[in-house]
């Protein structure tokens, strides 16, 4: 599809939502006929009311656009008799330019014109206008306040839906739709930025996560937050006590010695917060989750606010992956074997003698995954204060990290390896063959290495 034809499209759609939309309104001829008044009267609170009784909220926008395009017409109409029955050329539109920078560079005289637009007087309007002597351009000026006006009016009845802004300090625009959040937490410290060659990023969620979001609607009364393993539902409320601060009216009377003091802020039946029981925390602090033991499923996130008339505004649903499992198998698996020259195997015991011999080689099986693997490292620790990375005979080493990769999960099968520690030139000692294992899981709003499995095996080297 073409960039013409797309945009095509996105006429034809807006234009048909438009017309929907303005359709429901005005079959309920009350509703309407309210949703006009507080139209005119840039009453917010009674506009959404009624927007959102039928379940319009979402169209806002666009029935206030095809409101203040009705608006505009009738009153351009009314303070300009004459309209231009020829489309303008350039000359005319750079003269209407420099017109228009003239107008609005002189406050006294914007606001003379505003005024008679907002009061629609037709005779001050076209003073102002023969004053100037702007009489070819009273049209194009008068549509020109209208709709500044209007964009202004369609702010304040229509402002943003709510919005979950952070999950765990992690800002929702740096989680994928996966569920997976990329750092640096805001602020930073908590999770730090993506390195993912060494195993940092494509985060899921574990333990406590602090949910932080954001609404601009008239007058908001109560709000809560929900999760669903599903988009659609059904949801289930986030209602913990959350531990508040407040400024402390006694301060600094005996007993109140600090100027601020904590309190509960209690969640209410069905899970909402009094929007004016927020404290110092402010208004972002939603709540906190206590997210839910899976291993590793993507829930969705969504915050509903509703204002004194109970009518309700529900933000896009938001991706949050939860991981709270650890890595598996518990503890890891880590194997040795003794393999002649001739490619007989036998088992190592622990803290086994293991000799040169003619060719013989350590084998070493692993097995440790996770769902969000992070990296692996496997060790050789030696009782005389030495460690050394363990490469196998082919070069490869066994430590490695998931490298952005959210497919590879570690060694999710028992996975061998061939080493020749004296190849190596690892020196005679006893040693810790070592295998740890970390995920990628933010928990409690920190990522310090997500969840982690340990296990070794002693051997000692001749």
């Amino acid at each position: 599809m073409t960039n013409e034809n797309a945009a095509e499209d996105d006429r034809l759609r807006e234009l048909r939502e438009t017309g929907q939309a303005i359709g429901k309104l005005a079959k309920d001829e009350a509703a309407f006929a309210h949703a006009v008044n507080a139209f005119r009267a840039e009453n917010a609170a009674e506009f959404q009311a009624q927007l959102g009784k039928l379940g319009l909220l979402p169209a806002c926008r666009l029935i206030c656009g095809w409101l203040c395009s009705k608006h505009c017409v009738f009153l351009c109409q009314k303070l300009c008799r004459h309209a231009p029955a020829e489309p303008p050329s350039i000359e005319e539109m750079r003269d209407f330019a420099l017109v228009t920078a003239h107008l609005v560079s002189d406050e006294a005289l914007l606001k003379h014109f505003l005024d008679a637009v907002n009061r629609e007087d037709a005779d001050a309007f076209n003073r102002a206008v023969n004053e100037m002597r702007w009489e070819r351009f009273c049209h194009q000026l008068c549509h020109f306040l209208c709709l500044i006006r209007c964009k202004r009016v369609c702010r304040l009845l229509c402002p943003p839906l709510p919005l979950i802004t952070e999950v765990a300090y992690i800002p929702t625009n740096q989680i994928d739709p996966t569920g997976r959040g990329a750092g640096p937490s805001l602020p930073p410290g908590t999770t730090s930025s993506d390195d993912k060659l060494a195993g940092v990023g494509d985060h899921p969620f574990g333990g406590l996560a602090n949910i932080k979001g954001a609404f601009e609607i008239a007058a908001p009364f109560q709000y809560k937050v929900e999760y669903a393993a599903a988009p659609a539902g059904p949801w289930t409320a986030i209602a913990p006590t959350i531990t508040d601060i407040y400024p402390d009216p006694l301060f600094p009377s005996p007993g109140h010695m600090f100027p601020i003091t904590s309190a509960p802020r209690f969640p209410l039946a069905g899970g909402w917060y009094n929007v004016a029981d927020m404290g110092l925390l402010g208004f972002d602090y939603l709540t906190n989750w206590q997210t839910p033991s899976d291993r590793d499923k993507l829930y969705y996130l969504k915050l509903t606010v509703r204002n004194a008339a109970l009518v309700e505004f529900e933000s896009p649903v938001q991706a949050a992956r939860v991981d709270n499992g650890v890595p598996q198998p518990v503890p890891p698996l880590i194997q040795l074997e003794l393999q002649s020259p001739d490619g007989t195997r036998r088992k190592l015991g622990c803290c086994e003698k293991v000799e040169r011999g003619d060719g013989n080689v350590v084998v070493i099986r692993i097995q440790a995954w996770d769902e969000n693997f992070s990296h692996i490292d496997v060790s050789l620790l030696g009782g005389c204060g030495w460690s050394f990375a363990i490469v196998d005979t082919g070069g490869t080493p066994l430590s490695k990290t998931y490298k952005g990769n959210v497919a590879d999960t570690g060694y999710p099968v028992p996975t061998e390896f061939l080493w020749d520690p004296w190849k190596a030139n690892i020196p005679g000692c006893c040693y810790l063959i070592d295998v740890r294992i970390y995920d990628r899981a933010i928990i409690n709003n920190a990522w310090s290495g997500g969840h982690a499995a340990e296990n070794w095996q002693s051997i000692t080297i001749a």
